[in-house]
């Protein structure tokens, strides 16, 4: 199953130029089986996410992108919460969750954003961020020996050009986030371009 874990939608996300029914549309034109919104700093109503997946009958799950002074973090399974405004309120918001933490786009700013503070916060990293370019991909990869569990892929969609750049492939079909979660804890999956 391919998912593109890393897309943005107006009006959660103001720098998104996307509805979240074109993202829909645009990944099913472009062979993805399904979406994750990330939205920044900011959660999806469970109720909505579940009424446009079945309106638009394509898989539809939830996470978020975290930001914080130390970096971005793309979080799946930790419930909405107040703000986050430091890395202490990252790791407390996995810790009582039993979320997943993956470091979004380590390498785009500098070439080693991953101090040991945050290795030993994320369970791995994003290896292949479709607004990236392959040199910096590269670098993201390199990193990814770090950790237990593989690197995930994603779009970073802002606008309609940039969906479905890059994907997360799964070993099994998923059909909820919480089946979501559990497979990116097993590490059954690879990230790729598309």
């Amino acid at each position: 199953m391919l998912i593109d874990l890393h897309c943005h939608t107006a009006p959660l996300s103001a720098c998104s130029a996307l509805r979240p029914e074109e993202v829909v549309d645009l990944a099913r034109e472009r062979g993805l089986d399904g979406v994750c919104f990330t939205e920044h700093d900011r959660w999806w109503d469970a109720t909505a996410l579940d009424d446009l997946a079945s309106r638009t009958g394509f898989p539809l799950f939830a996470g978020v992108e975290l930001t914080v002074s130390e970096g971005h973090f793309l979080g799946f399974g930790l419930g909405p919460t107040t703000a986050i405004s430091s890395l202490a309120m990252v790791a407390e918001a996995a810790e009582a969750t039993r979320g997943l933490l993956y470091l979004a786009h380590p390498a785009r700013d500098t070439l080693t954003r991953l101090s040991p503070a945050l290795a030993e916060l994320c369970q791995s990293i994003e290896t292949i961020n479709g607004s990236d370019s392959p040199l910096v991909n590269t670098a993201a990869q390199g990193l990814v020996a770090n950790f237990a569990l593989p690197g995930i892929g994603g779009s970073d969609c802002h606008r309609a050009a940039e969906v479905g750049r890059a994907a997360t492939r799964f070993e099994r079909r998923i059909t909820s986030t919480r089946e979501l979660v559990s497979e990116l804890r097993a590490g059954r999956y690879s990230a790729c371009y598309l």
